[in-house]
């Protein structure tokens, strides 16, 4: 047993040696592993609980004796513990704001519903009386009546988005409830935080690497898409860490690195189509490095990374088969002319008014000055043919071509989430370098970086404390009261007063109910009444017009008011053609009270 033991921690010196950078390699392996272990789960439909919670009690317990028997550990001087202090303090603060995202109608209100049906169903495919009848009306395919959801040839309903982000918010789910979907976002926040400090350590002093990380702390992206379900938030994780990983095997030669950087861009792959992009990056780089081929696979990379590259991929072909109908959305999508500017412009056909716009907006929200230090960086360090400071910038190049075609509606802030994990990140990063580089006397340094941050809390400041729909679901939840179980409720898409936040969801994956949202009043007929106790609606009285032209509205008997108050973001209303001419405004914060009625539907 204590030869064992020996050999245990002769092995981790070796391949780990010790300090701050290996015990954080290790601990982020953690995480990583429970983001195979869940996604695993998902694909092969076994997703339980106890299963994960094996993982983690093993995994912490082995973590525990790393670091109890000095096999690996971490230094903690003063500035290693300033960033870890910022880095809680600053989580704790953005989670203090955060509603767990779980209103059906847009992404993150769809990816919080696959989480919570996963782990209630215990596999992707579910289905329920009220999914069965509209199925019966469309058939396979994109389900209409269920946001980010599609009909499988069975009837059943699938997820209509990547798998995993999916997994994760599960695993977190599974383990917290609805407050484990903001922890889930914390996790990867910290594990980003810290990434992306280690990886300006490498290249800055420590004050230097210290205001990247307070730039990046308050900048308005990173705090307000924390408050969301989005893929992003994972991205965020794995695309730092991978890259500071595989910066430290350039470094080390040593292959744990490169491993440990797979395996986080390579669950990549399963939750953001980009990573496909950064992976290739990181092939050509190699090769450039080394040349030879053959030398490149069987002697740098070797023959267990090459069978781990080949199981990723393997499975990643099985994804596609269990989420088919994800990827055929997603060619249809990359076949479309190319130079339309999402849905909101595609009367634009250049590149350049997409890219006026983008720019406008990184104006509005304090991100220009660090898009142009970033560019002039790269620009400099190219010229100088400084590859080795290059190196991040290279891996997410391909993440620029959304400058030129976001493929995103134009609302903001929004859109800005094309931008948030790989392009606003390496532009921070580099903004500050390239001051550092050409401003070397310190108060000239710290006088521009205190300009930056003061623009930075312009926008930071307003939005910190909003929360979006902060009090909806409890509301929902004494609405929810006046149905039973085998009731059709059938809900308007404005019956919140916004059609991205609609009560579909968690009247139906919360409340157990059969919430439908209702959008063609032909479907009526079309269902089977007999199945269900009663038939309500749940209506705005400000969209009573669309029913009383449909001709519904007499066959409908007035039960009850509701009052829903909720918070959210107003927008200025603008035309398409406006859009590139007039000046971006910040949107504003507004409460807003709706009233409505339940209706019974008369027999």
């Amino acid at each position: 047993m204590i030869h064992k033991a020996s050999q245990i921690k002769s092995f981790f010196r070796e391949n780990f040696g010790s300090g701050n950078n290996q015990f954080f390699t290790l601990l982020v392996l953690f995480w990583i592993g429970l983001g195979w272990l869940g996604l695993l789960l998902t694909l092969f439909g076994f997703f339980y609980i106890s299963i994960l919670t094996i993982y983690v009690l093993l995994g912490v317990a082995g973590l525990f004796y790393l670091a109890i028997s000095k096999t690996v550990t971490p230094h903690i001087n003063r500035h290693t513990l300033l960033i870890l202090l910022l880095s809680v303090a600053a989580i704790a603060v953005f989670a203090r704001y955060s509603t767990p995202t779980i209103f059906s109608g847009r992404d993150q209100g769809s990816l919080s519903e696959a989480a919570i049906r996963l782990t209630q169903n215990h596999q992707l495919e579910f289905s329920s009386p009220a999914s069965r009848e509209f199925f019966a009306i469309y058939g396979p395919g994109k389900a209409l009546n269920f946001p980010g959801f599609n009909y499988t040839q069975a009837g059943e309903l699938i997820t209509q988005f990547p798998l995993g982000y999916i997994s994760w918010l599960a695993t977190f789910y599974a383990f917290f409830g609805l407050n484990g979907l903001i922890i889930a976002n914390a996790v990867t926040f910290f594990i980003f935080l810290l990434s992306f400090y280690l990886l300006a350590r490498r290249y800055l002093q420590f004050s230097s690497a210290l205001i990247v990380l307070l730039l990046t702390l308050t900048s308005f992206v990173f705090s307000w898409f924390f408050k969301f379900t989005l893929s992003e938030n994972l991205a965020l994780a794995l695309t730092w860490f991978g890259i500071f990983e595989f910066i430290l095997f350039l470094k080390n030669n040593n292959r744990l690195f490169l491993l440990a950087s797979l395996l986080s861009l390579g669950l990549l792959t399963f939750a953001r189509i980009e990573a496909w992009g950064f992976l290739a990056v990181i092939l050509i780089i190699l090769l450039f490095k080394h040349r030879d081929w053959k030398h490149l696979l069987w002697q740098v990379i070797g023959k267990k990374i090459l069978l781990v590259s080949l199981a990723i991929v393997l499975l990643y072909l099985f994804n596609i088969a269990i989420n088919s109908q994800f990827f055929i959305a997603l060619a249809k999508g990359m076949l479309k002319p190319f130079t339309s500017f999402g849905a909101g412009l595609q009367n634009s056909t250049s590149f350049f008014f997409s890219f006026w716009y983008v720019i406008k907006l990184f104006f509005a929200y304090a991100l220009f000055n660090y898009l142009l230090l970033g560019i002039l960086a790269f620009v400099y360090l190219l010229k100088s043919k400084k590859f080795d400071l290059l190196l991040p910038f290279l891996i997410v190049l391909p993440s620029f071509i959304y400058l030129l075609n976001p493929s995103i509606s134009v609302d903001h802030p929004w859109m800005l989430r094309r931008f948030v994990f790989a392009i606003i990140p390496v532009a921070t990063f580099y903004a500050v370098w390239f001051l550092d580089h050409f401003l070397p006397k310190r108060p000239y340094f710290y006088l521009v970086t205190g300009l930056m941050l003061a623009t930075n809390l312009l926008v930071f400041v307003p939005f910190l404390t909003f929360s979006p729909n902060q009090n909806l679901l409890p509301q929902v939840a004494a609405l929810d009261q006046n149905f039973e179980a085998n009731d059709l409720v059938l809900v308007d898409p404005l019956a919140t007063g916004d059609g991205w936040s609609m009560l579909t969801g968690p009247l139906s994956f919360l409340a157990g109910k059969q919430a439908v949202y209702f959008f063609n009043p032909q479907d009526l007929d079309k269902i089977d009444h007999k199945k269900f106790n009663a038939v309500y609606f749940i209506i705005p009285d400000n969209n009573l017009d669309f029913y009383a032209q449909s001709g519904l509205l007499p066959r409908l008997t007035p039960l009850k008011d509701y009052q829903l108050e909720t918070q959210n973001l107003q927008l200025a209303n603008i035309g398409k053609k406006e859009a590139f001419s007039a000046a971006i405004n910040l949107p504003t914060k507004q409460d807003v009270t709706i009233y409505g009625k339940i209706y019974l539907l008369k027999r």
